[in-house]
């Protein structure tokens, strides 16, 4: 049943966060947006106003979910842990994946960024896109018209109202994004702190040097290309985050290369990795990684934390990292590439499986020719952990 019932909050959200400064100081930032209820069932549909967009508050449609909507009784809906979910390119307000992660227990919001409503189609008010083509990269003489903007402005106005609800715990929040939502959780993570811990999949900074994305920017003139780079690439603000994060990608992903990647996570300190060699490129594959879900619920839910790797030292004969791991490690690899193409992506990757002692990682040196490797393990869940990526090739 649909409503048509309007929620008025006039209350300001206190942002424990580095909005202030950025270009996302605005009125209307820290607000609790209005919205209002358009569809009801295991996800509930809103609709939920953003900033001034073509002279009139934006429309933004998002499905919210809860373990209380799944089952129909939303009194059992209490101090619920809450997680802000982003999609990439050519996605939207994924239904599934909000119902996903109540599933788990969680309060999940999944908002579109593209002005659609279910079905990908368009909503009265909400962001225009010629032909269904996001303009990532446009540079228009109103900041509020640049898509890169309203979509982060989207994504802090949909963590104001999750926060709002009584059901939420405001000191458990969580934020992914997939892709172009991986990029946006980067950039995320040092603008909004009141996260408590984040994960991009697939997305990273440094897009203006090695990725599918420097192709975008390079079609700008100069001087709105080193705009858009001052303003949305995450290598701009993901060194200020404060919160862990776990970056997970595939090693041959055909979107974010391996340095460019590398680069990024280098400028966090409390991170931890994980880097899957066939690992393909889409939401659905991208939301099947368990290890999201456990890194998350290890801050959240006191659950059972991912194993981190050390930076691995490299001795007279072999390499040694030590690990520190809660749940059993089952195997532990060295994984190695010798190929030169110039693509990273179309690098061929080779894992063989090494010694592990119950506190750290045994392999032998690399081998002759080996231009990137870096160490993983899998633990008795099935998750998978890597250490840092190690560059010999170098051209990177």
């Amino acid at each position: 049943m649909k409503s048509i019932l309007f929620v008025f909050c006039f209350f300001t959200v206190m942002c424990q966060a580095q909005i202030k400064g950025t270009l996302w100081d605005i009125k209307g930032i820290y607000d609790v947006p209005q919205y209002k209820t358009v569809s009801t069932d295991s996800a509930i549909g809103i609709i939920y106003q953003g900033l001034t967009y073509k002279g009139k508050p934006q429309n933004v449609f998002a499905y919210y979910a809860t373990p209380g909507t799944l089952g129909g009784d939303r009194s059992k809906d209490k101090n619920l842990p809450a997680v802000i979910l982003v999609h990439g390119g050519g996605g939207t307000a994924f239904k599934e994946w909000a119902i996903m992660w109540a599933k788990k227990g969680y309060a999940a919001m999944a908002m579109d960024l593209r002005g659609n409503g279910p079905g990908k189609k368009h909503i009265e008010g909400g962001f225009d896109e010629d032909n269904a083509q996001t303009p990532y990269f446009a540079i228009t003489p109103g900041i509020n018209e640049q898509w890169m903007f309203q979509a982060v402005a989207d994504v802090i106005l949909a963590n104001n109202l999750i926060r709002s609800f009584a059901e939420v715990d405001i000191n458990q929040t969580a934020i992914t994004g997939i892709s172009w939502g991986g990029i946006i959780t980067c950039l995320m993570a040092g603008v909004d702190q009141r996260y408590k811990v984040g994960v991009p999949v697939y997305g990273c900074g440094y897009l203006f040097q090695n990725s599918s994305m420097r192709q975008g920017l390079l079609q700008l003139n100069e001087h709105d290309r080193q705009t858009w780079i001052r303003q949305y690439d995450p290598s701009n603000y993901i060194v200020k985050s404060k919160m862990p994060l776990l970056f997970l990608n595939g090693a041959n992903d055909p979107h974010f290369y391996l340095d460019s990647y590398a680069k990024t996570y280098k400028l966090v300190n409390d991170k931890n990795i994980s880097i899957k060699i066939g690992l393909k490129h889409s939401h659905h594959y991208a939301w099947l990684n368990d290890e999201i879900f456990a890194f998350v619920d290890s801050y959240l839910n006191h659950g059972t934390p991912l194993a981190k790797i050390a930076d691995p030292e490299i001795g007279s004969s072999s390499i040694t990292a030590s690990v520190k791991h809660t749940s059993p490690i089952n195997k532990a690899f060295f994984n190695y590439t010798t190929d030169t193409t110039h693509v990273l992506m179309n690098r061929k990757w080779v894992s063989t499986e090494v010694k592990f002692n119950d506190h750290a990682i045994i392999a032998p040196l690399p081998p002759k020719g080996v231009t990137l490797w870096y160490l993983s393990l899998i633990d008795d869940r099935g998750l998978q952990v890597s250490g840092p990526v190690q560059f010999i090739d170098p051209k990177l």
